[in-house]
């Protein structure tokens, strides 16, 4: 019931973030649909994975308000939140290192870096006085992506690389790609999909541990 709950909460905000506007209900909507989940893993006696979907459901709500200071704000509460991960997975049984040195492992963390850098070098010129902070949280998700790889978990690695694609579009999308453009778009269609799916799969992973 909770997982449903969610998702249609993540299937109504999705059709409404393809309109133009910043409405308090579409922010309420949004925030919501990880409510359901927050309350499943403290149901779940999980409270850092309840802590760590907290912090990303404030960034949901602060990120979609308009303006400079709300996306800063929206930055430090989903940089927390991946702190929030970090500790999820630093004290899940059987972390181990060695398994970012697996075949898969090394072609997808090279992948994530080649995507990493790649979009840092094209935001960052544009980022204006948000250039120090977008650096700064993109060093944070690069350690949450290494983190989650080292569990040896498929559904957390899985959850790690989706998270990191929705924010590399999003970094493009508000710093790089024209506004109204078809392009800009269908990044703004991919976003929220890619992202509530990470987020899904990273739960799944977490209380299955």
């Amino acid at each position: 019931m909770l997982w449903a709950t969610s998702g249609l909460s993540a299937l109504i905000y999705w059709g409404l973030s393809l309109r133009d506007g910043h409405s308090w209900g579409r922010s309420a909507v949004k925030g919501l649909a990880l409510v359901p989940l927050v309350a499943l893993a403290l149901w779940q006696d999980a409270p850092l994975v309840a802590l760590a979907l907290a912090l990303c459901s404030l960034g949901d709500v602060v990120l979609s308000r308009p303006g400079e200071s709300a996306f800063l704000g929206g930055l430090v509460a989903f940089a927390l939140g991946h702190l929030g991960w970090i500790m999820v997975f630093a004290l899940r049984p059987g972390l181990d290192a060695r398994y970012l040195t697996e075949p898969l492992s090394i072609v997808l963390l090279a992948g994530l870096a080649v995507l990493i850098v790649g979009v840092a070098r094209m935001i960052l010129p544009r980022a204006g006085a948000l250039r120090l902070p977008v650096a700064l949280y993109i060093g944070v998700i690069a350690a949450m992506s290494a983190t989650a790889f080292a569990t040896g978990a498929g559904l957390i690695t899985a959850g790690a690389v989706l998270f990191a694609l929705s924010d590399a579009i999003l970094g493009l999308q508000t710093f790089f790609l024209t506004t109204g453009t078809r392009l800009e778009r269908l990044a703004n269609a991919l976003i929220w999909p890619l992202y509530w799916s990470a987020i899904a799969l990273l739960t799944l992973g977490a209380l299955a541990a």
